[in-house]
C-alpha cells in the first residue's frame, strides 16, 4: 500500500507520542494525536487522518498510570488536514464541527461528506476552509467491527485476551444513548456521552486553539438521535468548563428520547412508551444487561425529573434539519416511537410541538432554528444545503452571534419558525385551503387514524368509497346528512359530528395521497385524514 509524506508524518508522531500516552499528570486531560494506537482496517483518505484520541476515565476510578493498562483508553476517530495534508494550524482554527455518525458506523463517510460541505462554503467564503475549521469524525464501534474497527483475537481464552488492545468499543447502537463501553473489559466506565464531553473540551480549551469561536456537534439519523439525547442529558458548556459557544445540528432522528411521561399519541398498547431511548424511565440501567455496568452519565440531572431535564434541553442552541421527503421509519425501535408519531417526520413535528424551539434574542447564543430541506433520508444533501452550509459552517463565524433565519418554505405548521425570515412572512402554509365547503365546513388540517399507536377511528361513519372522492365531494356527502365534520383519505369518505379522543393533528405533509376525483386535490394519505369541519378543533 503506498502512503504520502503527510500519512507517513502522521504515523510516526502516532509511535513517538505513545509514551506520552501512558505518562501524564493527573487529572488526565483528553487530547488528540496521543491515544495509544492500535490495528484497524479503516478506510483511508487524503484530505483526513485517522487518529487517536486519548479518553480518561470519567468516573475517576482509572487514573493515568503507566502501571495501570485500565487508564489506558483510546478512541478513534477521522480528522481534517489543512489544504497541504498536514494537521492544521491549533492557532488559526476558529471553528470545529464534531460529526457523530449513523447506525452503519461509517464515520468516514461522515466526514467526506462535510469536507464537501466545506468546500462550497470556503467558495462563498474563503475565511471557511480547512485551514480554520477542524472537522472530526469520531468512531463508535461494536461487536460487528472486529477486525475492522479493533484488534481480536478469536483465539484468547478470556475475553480480556480476545479485545486486547485499548479501543473503545459499545454493545450494539447502545452508543447512541450514552451507555457505557463493553470493550476494554477491565475499564466499562466510558459513556459515550462523557467522550463528546472531552472532544468538546479538547477543542474549547483556549490555550490549545486561542481563535477557536464556535463548536458544533452535529449528527444525522442514528447519530442525529444521539445528539438530541445528548442535548437532553448533556452537560452544558459551563460545567464542561468552555466558553466557546456549543451549538448542536440534529438531522431526521428516527425518534427522541421525550422530555416527560406524556405523548401525543395514545400508548394504550405500548406498556414500556417511557423506557429509555424513548423516554427516562430506566435510564440508570440502560445497557446493563448487556455490559454489566449501568448508565454513569449525568444521573444528577436525570433524578431531577423533567422539569429540569427540559430546562437543560431548552437552554442549549439547537438547529433542526428536516428533510422534506423523509417520511420514513426504522420499524426496529420497538413501540416507543410510534406513541410519538408514525414516522421520523411526524414524531420532529410532535417533538418540536411540545418542546418548541425558540429564538429570544437576534444575537442570542440560545437561538434555536429550524430548516426544511427538500432532500430525502440524506445526510450529505443536508449538509451540502444552504442551510447546512449556514448552520455547520457560516452562523457565528467570527464569534459575532450572527445567524442566518430559518430555510425552506412554505412553513408546515405554526409554530416551526423559530427565526423567521423576514421577507416572506404572511405566506400560506403548506397544504393551505381557504375554501368554503358543503355545510359551512373549513380545512381543518392532517389528523390520524387508525395505526400502531391508534387503536380507535377518528370518524367511525364510512359513507363513501370510490372514484369520485374528492374534498368538494365527501363534504357535500356529510352535509347532505347533517353531519358536522367530513374528512377524506383516499377513495374513502368518512363522517361524523365528532373526531375520537385519540385523534391527533399531525402535519401536513402526512397527508399526500390524490384524491381519485381530481389529481390536483390531497385527500388524506396512509392512515391519515384531511378532515372539514364547522368548526375549529380545540
Amino acid at each position: 500500500m503506498l502512503f504520502d509524506t503527510a500519512h507517513i508524518l502522521g504515523i510516526l508522531l502516532i509511535i513517538l507520542n505513545q509514551t506520552s500516552a501512558r505518562e501524564c499528570d493527573t487529572p488526565l486531560a483528553p487530547e488528540q494525536y496521543v491515544g495509544t494506537p492500535f490495528d484497524h482496517a479503516l478506510p483511508r483518505s487524503a484530505s483526513s487522518e485517522v487518529t487517536f484520541f486519548k479518553i480518561k476515565d470519567p468516573t475517576g476510578e482509572f487514573l493515568c498510570d503507566s502501571e495501570d493498562a485500565r487508564a489506558d483508553l483510546s478512541l478513534l476517530n477521522y480528522m481534517s488536514l489543512n489544504k497541504d495534508g498536514e494537521r492544521p494550524d491549533p492557532k488559526k482554527l476558529m471553528r470545529a464541527v464534531i460529526a457523530v455518525h449513523g447506525w452503519n458506523r461509517d464515520p468516514w463517510n461522515y466526514h467526506a461528506a462535510l469536507l464537501l460541505a466545506l468546500a462550497k462554503a470556503e467558495a462563498q467564503d474563503p475565511a471557511k476552509s480547512l485551514g480554520t475549521v477542524a472537522v472530526i469524525a469520531p468512531y463508535f464501534p461494536n461487536g460487528d467491527d472486529k477486525g475492522i474497527g479493533y484488534p481480536w483475537d478469536e483465539d484468547g481464552e478470556s475475553v480480556a485476551d480476545r479485545a486486547y488492545s485499548p479501543a473503545l468499543v459499545w454493545w450494539a447502537s447502545a452508543w447512541s444513548a450514552g451507555a457505557v463501553n463493553n470493550y476494554p473489559p477491565e475499564t466499562k466506565t466510558v459513556s459515550s456521552f462523557a467522550v463528546l464531553d472531552q472532544i468538546v473540551q479538547y477543542f474549547g480549551n483556549l490555550e490549545r486553539f486561542p481563535n477557536m469561536r464556535q463548536i458544533i456537534v452535529a449528527g444525522h439519523s442514528l447519530g442525529g438521535q444521539t445528539v438530541q439525547r445528548y442535548v437532553a442529558v448533556g452537560k452544558t458548556r459551563q460545567e464542561l468548563g468552555v466558553t466557546v459557544p456549543v451549538d448542536y445540528w440534529i438531522g431526521d432522528p428516527n425518534s427522541f428520547v421525550w422530555l416527560n411521561e406524556t405523548r401525543p399519541f395514545p400508548v394504550d398498547a405500548c406498556s414500556d412508551f417511557d423506557n429509555y431511548r424513548e423516554g427516562f424511565t430506566g435510564y440508570e440501567a440502560y445497557g446493563a444487561e448487556h455490559t454489566g455496568q449501568p448508565m454513569n452519565y449525568n444521573l444528577e440531572l436525570v433524578s431531577q425529573g423533567s422539569e429540569a431535564i427540559i430546562k437543560n434541553f431548552q437552554d442549549k442552541p439547537v438547529h433542526w434539519a428536516r428533510a422534506t421527503r423523509d417520511l420514513g421509519d426504522h420499524p426496529d425501535d420497538g413501540c416507543g416511537p410510534y406513541t410519538q408519531g408514525k414516522d421520523r417526520n411526524e414524531r420532529f413535528f410532535a417533538f418540536i410541538r411540545q418542546f418548541p424551539p425558540s429564538c429570544t434574542s437576534q444575537s442570542a447564543e440560545a437561538c434555536d432554528t429550524v430548516d426544511f430541506v427538500d432532500a430525502s433520508h440524506d445526510a450529505p444533501a443536508l449538509f451540502a444545503d444552504e442551510s447546512g452550509l449556514a448552520r455547520l459552517f457560516h452562523d457565528n463565524f467570527y464569534g459575532r452571534g450572527q445567524y442566518a433565519p430559518d430555510y425552506g418554505h412554505p412553513r408546515q405548521m405554526g409554530f416551526d419558525d423559530p427565526r423567521p425570515d423576514g421577507g416572506r412572512l404572511g405566506e400560506p402554509l403548506l397544504g393551505a385551503d381557504e375554501g368554503v365547503y358543503a355545510g359551512q365546513m373549513k380545512h381543518r388540517g392532517c389528523w390520524s387514524d387508525v395505526d400502531r399507536a391508534q387503536t380507535e377511528r377518528t370518524l367511525s361513519e364510512l359513507v363513501y368509497d370510490g372514484p369520485e372522492n374528492t374534498r368538494a365531494f365527501c363534504t357535500a356527502t356529510c352535509a347532505e346528512s347533517w353531519f358536522k365534520i367530513a374528512a377524506v383519505s383516499g377513495s374513502r369518505c368518512y363522517c361524523g359530528n365528532q373526531l375520537d379522543r385519540q385523534a391527533v393533528e399531525v402535519p401536513p405533509s402526512s397527508c399526500t395521497t390524490k384524491c381519485p376525483g381530481d389529481a390536483a386535490q390531497v385527500c388524506g394519505g396512509d392512515t391519515r385524514l384531511n378532515v372539514f369541519g364547522q368548526d375549529a378543533f380545540v
